[in-house]
């Protein structure tokens, strides 16, 4: 099997070379969104149904990874991981300009994709296909909402924060009894991760999970505050 493909003798260094010039190119790329705006304006079609085919290519293509190298799990494999979901609905919510998944979707998507960025759970370090698959897919989740902000005017409100909050909540019961039923731990709602990650500043099971809960309000409202500023701007204007 070809070294770019599946070589788990090449790890992953969380803030190695690879992972920083990752990270500088990604936030380069997303930058440029809003720096070549009006250059991109008369490809946001394109730009919009490429993005969208690309977040959904890239999960089903995974799936097929694990398959090739003979790690697929039931217990970890499945699209249940938060990215996972977020990737497939960004994509599918690109595809059909919809602004309820966008408004959802702008906090889970974002939030967890800069996360994962920074803080990366994998084991495949580069040049190898996971790596690159991780990154981009990445990437591209948080260009989904971004690009709707930029090039399609998309805007969020007060109400967003609570709609994306009830639904991450949602998604999170959905996916504890799945765990449950498969005694497996999608997005780490059974237990922490085996390895060390920013879990273990947050507390034991389950308390853990309620620190989780402040902090993902903290992050949406964060989020939020351009969106906060801008209102505030303007009705000042309008005085």
């Amino acid at each position: 099997m070809n070294n770019w493909f599946y070589q788990p003798e090449i790890p992953f260094y969380m803030w190695g070379t690879a992972h920083l010039i990752t990270i500088v190119l990604i936030f380069s790329i997303i930058f440029s969104l809003f720096l070549w705006k009006k250059s991109l304006l008369p490809y946001r079609r394109t730009i919009r149904l490429t993005v969208g085919s690309l977040l959904i290519i890239s999960r089903i293509s995974l799936e097929f990874w694990y398959i090739r190298t003979e790690t697929w799990d039931i217990r970890s494999s499945l699209p249940l991981e938060l990215c996972s979901i977020s990737s497939l609905v960004c994509g599918i919510m690109l595809l059909t300009k919809n602004r309820q998944l966008f408004e959802v979707f702008y906090f889970i998507g974002i939030g967890g994709a800069i996360q994962a960025i920074l803080t990366p759970d994998l084991n495949f370090g580069f040049p190898q296909y996971r790596f690159w698959q991780f990154f981009i897919d990445h990437m591209l989740l948080i260009l989904a909402p971004l690009m709707m902000i930029s090039l399609y005017q998309f805007t969020i409100t007060i109400r967003s924060v609570l709609k994306a909050f009830i639904t991450i909540n949602a998604i999170a019961v959905i996916v504890f009894i799945i765990n449950l039923s498969l005694s497996a731990n999608y997005m780490f709602l059974r237990h922490k991760p085996s390895a060390a990650s920013l879990l273990d500043l947050l507390g034991p099971y389950p308390w853990y999970l309620l620190s989780l809960e402040g902090i993902t309000l903290v992050v949406f409202f964060i989020l939020y505050s351009p969106f906060a500023w801008k209102n505030f701007k303007t009705k000042n204007n309008r005085f």
